[in-house]
């Protein structure tokens, strides 16, 4: 079985600014989307599920990052983003709702493996789009905010990043 990606640190030289990190996140979550497809097509059905129930586990911790301290930061300062991040949210239900679907299907001794891949690939292709809303426009806007809020934004996102349950620990 494939080992986790490590998440960088807080220090790595990638997470100087929040677009940079959130930005390496989302890379890396895409790197599990892409063991998840080359797990399914080998059949390796325990290692399948293994990196599906990661990907929902990444992703939830990287939206609660976004929901608990990028969006509200920016709701105060950048009111025209309200429309954007409301979108955004609407995203992130869908994603944990669908992926959270796919978990389940893993489950037992005959997944549905259709619905398994029909579940990442509408998660994957939609993750496509929000993603580049994100790091075009919601991550640079956030880089823009007064320098110790700034500071204060990356310090509380790259802690919300690296804290994972132990299943799904470095």
């Amino acid at each position: 079985m494939t080992p986790p990606p490590q998440i960088p640190s807080a220090d790595a030289p990638n997470s100087r600014t929040l677009n940079a990190r959130l930005t390496a996140d989302h890379g890396e979550i895409e790197g599990l989307f892409r063991d998840a497809r080359m797990a399914l097509e080998r059949d390796l059905q325990a290692e399948a599920h293994t990196v599906v129930d990661r990907i929902w586990m990444r992703l939830a911790v990287h939206i609660r990052a976004e929901h608990k301290v990028v969006f509200p930061a920016l709701v105060e300062v950048r009111p025209d983003l309200q429309s954007v991040l409301q979108a955004l949210h609407e995203d992130h239900d869908y994603f944990m709702s669908a992926l959270a679907g796919a978990v389940k299907a893993m489950k037992g001794p005959s997944p549905d493996v259709a619905l398994i891949r029909a579940a990442l690939e509408a998660v994957g292709l939609r993750l496509d789009s929000h993603n580049a809303i994100e790091e075009e426009t919601i991550y640079p806007a956030a880089d823009e905010l007064p320098r110790e809020q700034r500071l204060q934004v990356l310090e509380d996102v790259s802690r919300e990043l690296a804290f994972l349950p132990i299943r799904h620990g470095r």
